[in-house]
């Protein structure tokens, strides 16, 4: 088994951290582009069609849908915590 390494030679470059991210976000922008223009040319019964694929693979699988109150929560919950966050926001940049 390989040992993990942290030593400082093998500290990953900023810089090149940075570079690499950059390149992810260009090619997002790109995948979302795409994506956006796949999604206009749909006719609605092709949208429709692809719709009802990904109902039929979620209703046949019952056991995917018993977890489902806990993702209601799990976003109530982020949806308070951003909330929290946007009111602490606004308050720090009311004070003087």
């Amino acid at each position: 088994m390989s040992e993990y390494r942290t030593d400082p030679e093998h500290v990953l470059d900023p810089a090149v951290i940075r570079e690499t991210l950059a390149g992810y976000a260009a090619a997002n922008e790109v995948v979302e582009a795409e994506r956006q223009r796949m999604l206009a040319r749909l006719t609605r019964e092709e949208a429709l069609a692809i719709w009802r694929d990904l109902m039929k693979g979620f209703n046949e699988h019952p056991e995917r849908q018993r977890h489902l109150d806990r993702l209601d929560l799990w976003q109530a919950e982020g949806l308070v915590a951003l909330r929290r966050v946007l009111d602490r926001l606004a308050e720090a940049r009311r004070k003087p």
